[in-house]
């Protein structure tokens, strides 16, 4: 019996260890061409989901820009293969008289650029937590 739970609980770690080394997943969308993206994100009623951040070579991070964010004002969730940092200042576009609140904010663990979710990846991570303390009790008694 022990040496089957040993097993099952050994297995769940590796495969929460090949989870992290897979595509992270982020949302992906631009609130100037769909309105629920904005800095709000209320999905109640969507089918919107994070999807596979497959088209950018090495993405390891989810991002979300609120504000202006190259050139644009409004609300932008998308993949990158580099930091963004986690930052907001205040942008003045030329000839505009109003100042504009921009943030930027990097994550690195599926669906984090969305708003109010627990992370996949932390689940697991607390998961792999507990069965390793399981795992630990086991061995010992």
């Amino acid at each position: 019996m022990k040496r089957n739970t040993l097993f099952v609980i050994s297995l769940f770690l590796l495969i929460s260890v090949i989870h992290k080394s897979l595509a992270i997943y982020c949302y992906q969308c631009n609130s100037n061409e769909e309105t629920y993206c904005s800095e709000v994100f209320n999905r109640d009623g969507l089918t919107l989901e994070p999807t596979q951040c497959d088209g950018i070579h090495e993405a390891k991070f989810c991002i979300k820009a609120t504000g202006m964010y190259e050139g644009t004002i409004g609300t932008r969730r998308f993949c990158s293969s580099r930091h963004h940092g986690n930052y907001c200042e205040y942008v003045r576009r030329p000839g505009d008289e109003r100042e504009y609140r921009s943030c930027v904010y990097t994550c690195s663990s599926d669906s984090c650029n969305g708003a109010g979710n627990i992370p996949k990846s932390k689940i697991l991570m607390f998961t792999s937590f507990l069965c390793s303390i399981l795992l630990w009790c086991l061995l010992k008694g």
